[in-house]
């Protein structure tokens, strides 16, 4: 069995080598915030264990607290890492209290001969970070399983859940070593055979060497994440792109509706959207489509859609519990948009709608053409109102 020194310098080596390999492999091609954190993450575990081989020596005093300080980043890194799945952010103030908290611990329990000064604060900070990795690898494993590409992210979901089952892992097992180091203390027998520096090392090599693919796989698929994104959705506007928008209505208009409520498509169009653009200057443009574009959003329930088709003109899906309930909602719309752009200093118009029933029977490009030949009749009718197609072809007009 190797000594303890050994399995440190084993896992340094390890760590350094790995992080080349991820760096060069990974982080390069894909710069993925995951890629990065856990880059990162590696180099703290590449450091730490490196510092502790000066145990008993003089500069044990320096080493030993340094090296706790720089555990808690690696594993704050590693949180920052699994919060990017989800689409969050970095919380930059717990990269900055957790390793200080660690280091003023170290610092009071006298470091220059006590090896284990800071320990205690060091495994219960570990412990609540890894808790806090685990439960964001879960949440995106599970978000992953029901989501629209669930088909094609087997790789992905595998490597989601080989992360969390090791997260997990070492949550237990640094809030296990947390609770024996208080209550039964590191020179105990319990202690150093179940989470002693031994048990430490060969459960962080072989953590790491278990997540190493999986960590690669995470990391390209979050650049696809990325790229999926920007093809589904329109940068100006943030609301869905034309083929996005026909992909996703095309699935839910096929799915059965609730009972007592109708889905219709809606296309609308800013008005004199061209004068706003030649009087003002195409970001004055801009400012009003990001605020209709905001307003629409807001206003979009639980399994509705809105894209924009192109230009100033925009497409949604919506579920309508009565029959002026979409109306309704439409003349809110537009009001808020007037009174919104007048408050903000944007330049708006009004706006035209039209309105056609979505039923699962009829294909979505059919249903969305009536819808959008409404439109067009609200323009020609002058504007500033809704037309809706009704279900034998008629026509009603309705002042916004």
């Amino acid at each position: 069995m190797f000594d303890i020194e050994t399995l440190r310098f084993i896992l340094a080596v390890l760590s350094l080598l790995v992080l080349l390999l991820f760096y060069a492999g990974v982080y390069r091609p894909t710069r993925s915030a995951f890629a990065g954190w856990w880059s990162l993450a590696l180099l703290a575990a590449a450091v730490s264990p490196l510092l502790l081989l000066f145990n008993g020596t003089e500069i044990q005093v320096v080493a030993n607290p340094l090296s706790n300080c720089i555990t808690a980043v690696g594993t704050t890194f590693i949180w920052f890492a699994t919060r990017s799945l989800r689409g969050l952010s970095p919380l930059p103030w717990i990269a900055y209290t957790a390793p200080a908290v660690v280091l003023v611990a170290s610092l009071l329990e006298n470091p220059s001969t006590n090896r284990w000064a800071g320990n205690a604060a060091l495994f219960a900070v570990l412990g609540i970070l890894f808790t806090l990795a685990a439960r964001d690898m879960w949440i995106a494993w599970r978000t992953r399983r029901v989501s629209a590409n669930w088909q094609d992210d087997g790789e992905a979901r595998v490597a989601l859940m080989v992360s969390a089952l090791a997260s997990t892992t070492l949550a237990i097992f640094y809030v296990w070593r947390t609770i024996l180091y208080v209550t039964a203390g590191h020179e105990s027998w319990i202690f150093e055979t179940t989470v002693g520096s031994g048990p430490t090392a060969v459960t962080l090599t072989v953590t790491l060497v278990a997540v190493t693919f999986s960590a690669a796989a995470l990391g390209f698929d979050q650049q696809t994440q990325v790229l999926r994104r920007r093809v589904a959705f329109d940068d100006l506007t943030g609301l869905l792109a034309r083929t996005a928008f026909f992909e996703r209505v095309t699935v839910a208009t096929a799915e059965p509706r609730e009972l007592g409520t109708e889905r219709v498509f809606v296309v609308a169009d800013l008005d004199h959207f061209k004068a706003i653009n030649d009087e003002h200057g195409h970001a004055a443009g801009d400012r009003a489509l990001e605020l209709f574009s905001t307003l629409v959003d807001s206003t979009l329930r639980e399994g509705e859609f809105a894209g924009r088709l192109g230009g100033e003109e925009f497409a949604l899906l919506l579920h309508s519990a009565a029959d002026d309930d979409v109306l309704t909602r439409l003349r809110a719309l537009a009001d808020e948009f007037a009174t919104r752009g007048k408050r903000d200093g944007v330049t708006v118009s009004t706006v035209s709608f039209g309105v056609a029933p979505a039923p699962s029977r009829v294909p979505v490009e059919q249903s969305l053409a009536r819808a959008d030949a409404a439109m067009y009749k609200a323009k020609a009718a002058g504007r500033d109102r809704i037309v809706v197609v009704t279900e034998l072809d008629g026509l009603r007009v309705h002042d916004v």
